[in-house]
């Protein structure tokens, strides 16, 4: 991860923000916590990648984070939120394999660690421990 720059940090963290769900619901400071860790791990793994891999994803992070100035006039981590949420989606659901790709590593891996991650795991298997209403029970069911 030392070898990405401030720049390169920034984006992924940025993506990997507006990747992580808002499910299961967790108290403010607690999800802080959990995205500062599903951003270092994220980092990690591009940090961990082989040189001949490293080099052109290093280079689709910037490529991805100043793209937007051509259209939008800012960079990536500099728009606002819904614009960044469109942008992350046309890459996502792009014709060209690579920008798809791109998006797809980091998706991944978020939500990866994100549902791993005891913080998130503990709400999930507290409220899987809390018994539902009969009508919570036969919406579920359709």
């Amino acid at each position: 991860m030392s070898h990405l720059s401030a720049l390169e940090r920034r984006t992924v963290a940025t993506i990997v923000t507006l990747v992580i769900p808002e499910f299961p619901r967790l108290e403010p400071t607690a999800h802080a916590h959990v995205r500062d860790d599903v951003c270092r791990y994220v980092l990690d793994q591009i940090g961990s990648m082989a040189g001949f891999l490293a080099g052109p994803y290093r280079a689709a992070i910037v490529g991805f984070e100043v793209l937007p100035i051509l259209r939008y006039g800012q960079a990536f981590h500099a728009l606002p939120g819904p614009r960044q949420h469109a942008y992350l989606a046309r890459w996502s659901a792009s014709p060209f394999g690579p920008m798809r790709d791109f998006v797809k590593l980091i998706r991944s891996c978020a939500l990866l660690a994100y549902f791993d991650h005891r913080d998130v795991r503990s709400v999930l298997e507290a409220e899987k421990a809390q018994p539902r209403s009969h009508s919570e029970a036969s919406s579920a069911a359709r």
